[in-house]
């Protein structure tokens, strides 16, 4: 399963995993037209069972375990019957990272797509990594494809299917987390002679009741917005330790958990989430914890007191349904790291690569972002504010409660933006740590969004991200999109940026002022190409899904001025007919020269 939907401008690696063709590798294809140029599908198997799969979609998300702590920790808060954090680490030695295992070759897929059908069972559904691009977990979908005989990787499915195609058929469901949730935190013990790491009350302050409990960082976060509580105990449910088989697999921890749970009368059925919580060190799962997107279930491998509380933060930053908060890389053609893709160039997405954000480098736990804090509706639409001229703006810092504006969006081409915001000390525990970053403390963050997630902008590329935020008097620039954007005050209060609005393409020479593309997959709506270059436009978004496809390259979006690709010659002609797209779904960046009409199409993912 996929872990992120790339925007559509991002190019973004992928771990390796049970996908049908390559995945992480951008494959360039010959120029001959846009058939020639797409992977061609997977053989059918011998099965002739295609009966499609209507449910709703669901993605499952595993995280890596924790590293050792990257900052200097602060003093707790003062709590006498809560003992100082066992693994608390040591003084700061280097730049954040987080650990490569779970995208090194030969390691597990850390994210699974599954349809729950309507009678409840989950089936896992595998395919081309494009597959669910632009669904939403929660979202009612038809998958057309083949019925496997491959067991499923995953406890929480009972069959695989070999999905071609995905049709929506629902709206997504709204991301706002706000009132009251009831979570159930359920021990489990592996066997009979399995470890019981944390005695029920110790758990409980974890979750519950501790100043820097899981539900104390929510509320904090949310401004007591969103409260995690018990359903049956005003202190917080924990149940355990309940026993399950001591050979349960990898994935395998809910549903086991969930029958133990039955087995001893427990209804976990009315919780709006249950954390399921074990200790497994020789079980050879690579993950620290795993989560739905949007959904009820996470599990957490014990990791201590303080480790837990971090990997539940971030597990149930996925159950409210936020993906990961990464890190934009971006190399020019030469090789030196950039902040923006220049001509030549590209950019990768570097998961988990935002340390200011639990959902990225969770054991900072920091807050989350301004944006994500939006997506959940902690801040209301009217403090955020989006640039539609060249002016300057004030910023309130994104942790403190109040009436001023806290995210700023700046539109680019892509359908993207550019997400602002301003962090400053505030509490005892999370984002206390500001202070800990001076660059953070005294700059602006500049965020790269689309409607599925972030990716933080090294505004000072080459020595890793926490001196990422704009500081007072420097100019981040992204010539392609004819943005720039200054820093001209930060301090307690907040932050003051000039943003200007200037030419689309840098000045770049073009044949047509705008282009875009409309297609099968937009729903013919135009999405509008980029300049990135004299006369080369260039959009990167999946195709491929629809049995139908087709597109059509349109100037300005009203089919007065239209290519299309009547010979399959890799050059388009105007007026020329829709181009069929029929086979591979997948991620593929086109680009299209106005000059000489010549367009090519290269895989990403």
């Amino acid at each position: 399963m996929r872990q992120h939907r790339s925007s559509a401008a991002l190019r973004t690696g992928r771990p390796p995993g049970r996908r049908h063709g390559a995945r992480g590798v951008v494959a360039a294809l010959a120029s001959t037209g846009i058939l020639a140029l797409l992977v061609a599908a997977p053989a059918t198997a011998a099965a002739t069972d295609t009966r499609p799969l209507t449910g709703t979609y669901e993605r499952l998300d595993a995280d890596p375990p924790l590293p050792p702590p990257a900052d200097p920790p602060l003093p707790p808060p003062a709590e006498p019957t809560l003992p100082p954090p066992a693994d608390a680490g040591a003084p700061r030695t280097g730049e954040t990272t987080r650990p490569a295992a779970a995208t090194s070759p030969g390691a597990p897929d850390r994210t699974h797509d599954l349809v729950r059908l309507a009678d409840g069972t989950g089936v896992q559904v595998d395919g081309d990594a494009g597959l669910f691009d632009g669904v939403a977990p929660g979202q009612r979908v038809r998958v057309t494809g083949t019925r496997s005989a491959e067991a499923p990787d995953v406890g929480e499915a009972g069959a695989t299917f070999d999905g071609t195609a995905v049709r929506t058929l629902s709206a997504a469901p709204g991301t706002a987390a706000v009132g009251e949730r009831t979570v159930a935190v359920v021990l489990l013990r592996l066997g009979p002679a399995g470890a019981e790491p944390v005695p029920v009350d110790d758990a409980r302050r974890v979750f519950f009741t501790a100043p820097d409990s899981v539900a104390a960082y929510v509320r904090e976060s949310s401004w007591s917005q969103l409260e995690l509580r018990g359903r049956d105990r005003p202190d917080g449910d924990v149940y355990g330790y309940l026993e399950i088989p001591a050979g349960t697999g990898c994935w395998g921890e809910a549903s086991a958990g969930a029958d133990a749970a039955q087995a001893a009368g427990l209804d976990l059925a009315g919780y709006d989430h249950v954390a399921f919580v074990l200790d497994s060190p020789d079980r050879g799962c690579w993950y620290g914890g795993w989560a739905y997107i949007g959904g009820q279930v996470s599990v957490n491998l014990w990791a201590g007191d303080s480790g837990t509380r971090a990997v539940a933060q971030h597990e149930i930053g996925h159950n409210l349904g936020l993906n990961h908060a990464n890190a934009l890389v971006c190399t020019a053609a030469d090789g030196h790291l950039t902040s923006v893709e220049t001509p030549g160039g590209s950019c990768l997405v570097q998961e988990y690569g935002d340390p200011f954000d639990a959902m990225g480098d969770a054991w900072n736990q920091m807050q989350f972002s301004a944006n994500y804090k939006a997506r959940l509706g902690w801040v209301p639409a009217s403090r955020v504010t989006t640039v539609t001229r060249s002016g300057t703006y004030a910023l309130a810092s994104s942790e403190a409660p109040t009436g001023e504006p806290q995210d700023l969006r700046v539109p680019l081409p892509s359908g993207d933006y550019y997400d602002l915001d301003v962090r400053q000390p505030y509490g005892q525990t999370w984002d206390a740590k500001v202070s800990l970053y001076p660059a953070l403390m005294n700059g602006v963050e500049i965020r790269r969004a689309s409607e599925v997630g972030t990716a933080l902008v090294d505004t000072t590329p080459g020595d890793g991200y926490d001196d990422a935020a704009l500081q007072v008097g420097q100019t981040f620039t992204d010539a392609a999109a004819g943005i720039t954007i200054t820093t001209e005050s930060v301090g307690p209060g907040g932050a003051v940026v000039r943003v200007d609005l200037g030419t689309v393409g840098g000045g770049w020479a073009s044949t047509y002022p705008t282009m875009t593309l409309r297609g099968t997959s937009t729903e013919w709506a135009p999405v509008p190409m980029t300049l990135v270059a004299d006369h080369t436009w260039r959009l990167t978004m999946p195709f491929g899904a629809h049995p139908d496809e087709a597109l059509l390259l349109d100037t300005d979006g009203t089919g007065a001025v239209t290519f299309g690709d009547a010979a399959g010659d890799g050059t388009a002609e105007p007026g020329g007919p829709r181009t069929p797209m029929t086979q591979g779904p997948a991620v593929y960046e086109v680009t299209f020269r106005d000059d000489t009409l010549a367009y090519t199409v290269v895989r990403v993912w």
